[in-house]
């Protein structure tokens, strides 16, 4: 089984981002978007699932999260909050086709050392009509090729070179916690949309911008910035 990076960083990682888990931040728009659970089968696969901060939302809505992470640390912490996590990697799950009537993936294209083969093995366990939900940060507008710490007060942004380089890299600045700690994988947009695109089986069904509260994205947002932070994306593998 592949190296874990995030080995050795979980509870850096449940202290830094616990506020992900708040009904305001993206477990609540996670719930939301994947909806009321299967009437005969309530089981929702978090792939990627870190240390489980989506879980509590998640199983709000009346999901039985199972959750899946390479990281045995983050595991650690995701085992308190749900009744079964699996270390697997992400390109060979550990369930047969069709199994989940709902899967979701948050925060993990930068992570996985290849996006499409983890949305192709997700699609190949989904079941025919269920749902998909992807929430993450933006492509085109997220990385260490685009310092934006002071775009709120410049109204600008300051496009550095790197866009387009998708092999793993550290941010030595310190500017991201997570770039500097475990480095990260910063995919263009065009190789985000086609893992899903790329999928037969799949149809993809809407695609949101988002702020950094996780709110639909405004040309003139309350936080100043100029451009959108993240995404939601959500799809349904084809009957």
């Amino acid at each position: 089984m592949s190296h874990a990076r995030y080995d050795g960083h979980a509870d850096w990682y449940d202290a830094t981002f616990h506020r992900y888990g708040a009904p305001t931040g993206s477990a609540g728009l996670l719930a939301e978007l994947l909806g009321p659970p299967a009437p005969d089968d309530p089981a929702c696969l978090d792939v990627g699932c870190g240390t489980g901060l989506h879980f509590a939302a998640v199983r709000a809505r009346g999901h039985r999260v199972v959750g899946v992470d390479l990281s045995a640390d983050q595991l650690r912490l995701a085992a308190a909050r749900t009744d079964l996590v699996i270390r697997a990697d992400a390109r060979r799950l550990p369930f047969p086709a069709g199994h989940f009537p709902s899967v979701c993936m948050t925060f993990v294209h930068t992570d996985v050392d290849d996006f499409p083969a983890a949305v192709s093995e997700v699609v190949r366990v989904l079941r025919p009509g269920g749902r998909l939900v992807y929430l993450g940060l933006h492509p085109a507008f997220v990385g260490a090729f685009l310092p934006r710490q002071t775009e709120p007060e410049d109204q600008e942004l300051r496009l550095s070179p790197g866009y387009g380089d998708e092999g793993l890299r550290h941010d030595p600045t310190g500017r991201f916690p997570v770039h500097s700690r475990v480095g990260s994988r910063n995919l263009t947009l065009a190789t985000f949309l086609n893992a899903f695109l790329s999928q037969p089986a799949l149809r993809l069904e809407s695609l949101q911008e988002l702020d950094t509260t996780m709110r639909p994205w405004q040309p003139a947002p309350a936080d100043g910035r100029i451009v959108p932070w993240n995404l939601a994306l959500t799809a349904r593998a084809l009957p």
